[in-house]
């Protein structure tokens, strides 16, 4: 073979050996590797020879400045399969070889076909090149230098921070690279775009994109949507913009792909509000948060069961655990999945106190009892019973909470004939009895206040009759009314308290009955026990002061007591404790008066009864002894 054309297969066998096109080979490429197939072999080789080095040094600054920009704006999508670039980049290397051995086997046969005249004018081309080889040199090495110095900046922009320099708008804007075939960015093909002319859609494609968000809270049976306004979310295209640009251009291209997507593609870089995220959970917790039920007794009020209570063991309550739940939909988010459900975290809260523990806590801790009678021919005795039975019922097996207050009043409600209460005696003016409606259901707010006293519970507010009651000890009732006057009390325990009501028969009697309240509760003190007593400080009638007026409408001879006289008491009441049954302390809880009031007498006046004329039951023969009613 002659010389020349053994230089120019070495020369097309270096070429061949160095060449590589890339895992993506763009089309102005391949235009150029035709040409380079027309071209004679000498002339090959001379071009390979000379840029060989040059270009080898090139595209190795060039693939580390893909790398380290790529680098950069790994945050904003996910990076290529290692097994696709791996794959890629196989097929690129098979593809410069058989490209290689094709312009070698041209160069050959052209070679083969060159006359001699045309190399001896090479050779003379060639001695004249070497003159000018000493500057050829220097120019070589200096752009391998220029080229070294660009690609150490370039790494240290990278390692800096450099993915914000490159991705400024600014710069974008400015620049008149397009974009290569195949790149798309949140979906919009831009190819042969120019980042300016490409913003406006991209910009509107992000803006769609985030009105699809809708990421759903979900908890047992509801849930809740949050769309990006309630997340705060927003975007930023800059480095979509950058890394598009950067596409197929470097011989080792490193791609981001994002989700569902594929090569030359690129998606915005999204972001959200932690604290709104947070406040749209605070606001859903409120519908989520269920509080504990602590083990509880329930009271029963059915006189003929033998057990007072039926007791319930506590059920757990949820809280809605607010930072993992936001951590789960940042995630989610962080991942591109914008349509999606989310299952709340939810902290489990325990039940306070067991069964065991409750029944050693509702013990019997004391009774009171009161008698009353109701002939069954006396309509307004019978009236009083109902009513005292009503009120009764209404405060059989109430629970009082620990520190809870009880109004007598707000749980029997108003007294009226259209609610269902019976007209009776009650105390009217300071001196009198009338018919009223409820009348009577004082005994109960008596009752139950002795009944209170006996269970040191705390008292509140009571007040006494103006008439002392004649089924108490004087000093110890506690009156109520409708119009405003209360019985309240406190349970001043740290436990439930429950109060039960029953009206009986005295055994062997169909006119009296009792009424008992009793108090369940935590338990006195082993040996403990309180009992409800008066001392009456003065007591005087006032039949001295008695007023007495002429009344025509009575015969002479007969009177008329209108109003009957009440003694004038000031009574103390105390509370003992026992200890083992033994007085261990008595404590003066108040000092009450009670004024009583004068009899009110009508003196007849009028004509005398006519012979075998009956007089009205009422009236009593004229200097009747008066008698106090207490």
């Amino acid at each position: 073979m002659p010389e020349r054309a053994e230089r120019g297969k070495m020369a097309n066998d270096k070429y061949s050996g160095s060449y590589n096109a890339g895992p993506q080979l763009p089309s102005y490429m391949k235009k150029n590797m035709t040409t380079a197939k027309r071209t004679t072999q000498p002339a090959a080789a001379r071009s390979t020879a000379k840029s060989g080095a040059p270009s080898a040094r090139t595209s190795a600054a060039a693939k580390r400045t893909t790398a380290a920009h790529t680098t950069a704006t790994r945050s904003t999508a996910t990076r290529s399969t290692a097994s696709r670039s791996s794959a890629r980049s196989s097929t690129a290397h098979s593809a410069a070889a058989r490209s290689s051995a094709t312009r070698s086997t041209a160069a050959h046969s052209t070679a083969a076909k060159a006359n001699t005249r045309h190399a001896a004018n090479q050779v003379q081309h060639k001695k004249r090149k070497r003159k000018k080889s000493g500057s050829g040199a220097l120019k070589w090495i200096a752009l391998a230098a220029a080229a070294l110095i660009c690609v150490i900046i370039i790494m240290s922009i990278a390692n800096s921070g450099g993915a914000d320099a490159v991705a400024d708008m600014d710069k974008l804007m400015q620049t008149s690279k397009r974009f290569k075939a195949g790149v798309k960015l949140i979906g919009v093909d831009v190819s042969g775009m120019t980042p300016e002319e490409a913003t406006g859609l991209v910009k509107n494609a992000a803006e769609k994109k985030l009105k699809t968000v809708a990421v759903t809270i979900s908890s047992g049976e509801n849930s809740w949507t949050l769309d990006s306004d309630a997340m705060g979310m927003g975007y930023d295209i800059a480095d979509a913009l950058a890394d598009g640009l950067n596409f197929g251009r470097g011989e080792d291209d490193n791609t981001v792909v994002i989700t569902d997507g594929g090569v030359g593609e690129f998606d915005a870089k999204y972001t959200w509000d932690r604290g709104k995220i947070i406040s749209a959970l605070a606001a859903m917790s409120q519908s989520i948060n269920t509080e504990a039920t602590a083990a509880y007794a329930e009271p029963v009020t059915d006189w003929t069961q033998e057990e007072r209570f039926i007791y319930h063991a506590g059920e757990e309550g949820i809280t809605l655990n607010e930072e993992a739940t936001a951590d789960a939909i940042e995630k989610a988010l962080g991942q591109g999945e914008f349509v999606c459900t989310v299952e709340a975290t939810v902290n489990a809260v325990l039940p306070g106190g067991n069964i065991d523990d409750l029944k050693a806590a509702t013990s019997f801790i004391a009774s009171y009892t009161t008698k009353f009678s109701a002939r069954r021919d006396d309509e307004v005795k019978q009236n009083r019973k109902f009513n005292i039975q009503k009120a009764a019922d209404i405060i059989n097996g109430n629970t009082i909470q620990p520190g809870e207050e009880w109004s007598f009043n707000t749980v029997v409600g108003p007294r009226t004939y259209e609610l269902g209460w019976k007209g009776a005696n009650g105390i009217s003016g300071g001196k009198e009895y009338t018919i009223q409606a409820g009348g009577g259901i004082c005994q109960v707010s008596t009752t139950l206040y002795n009944a209170l006293l006996c269970a040191n519970m705390e008292i509140v507010d009571r007040r006494a009759h103006t008439i002392p009651s004649d089924y108490v000890p004087v000093g110890l009732d506690a009156t109520v009314d409708t119009r405003g006057i209360d019985f309240v009390w406190k349970n001043n325990t740290d436990m439930p308290a429950y109060i039960f009501a029953k009206v009986e028969n005295v055994e062997g009697s169909s006119s009296r009955h009792t009424i008992t309240v009793y108090v369940y509760g935590k338990p006195l003190p082993e040996g403990v026990t309180y009992q409800s007593r008066n001392e009456i400080i003065e007591e005087r009638s006032r039949q001295d002061e008695a007023i007495y007026t002429n009344d025509a409408s009575i015969p002479t001879g007969y009177q008329l007591e209108r109003v009957q006289g009440h003694k004038y008491y000031v009574a103390e009441a105390y509370q003992d404790k026992y200890v083992d049954g033994k007085l261990a302390e008595s404590k003066l809880l108040y000092t009450d008066k009670y004024k009583g009031n004068p009899p009110e007498v009508s003196i007849g006046t009028g004509a005398p009864l006519a012979s075998g004329q009956t007089p009205d039951p009422a009236w009593q023969p004229y200097g009747t002894a008066l008698e106090d009613a207490n």
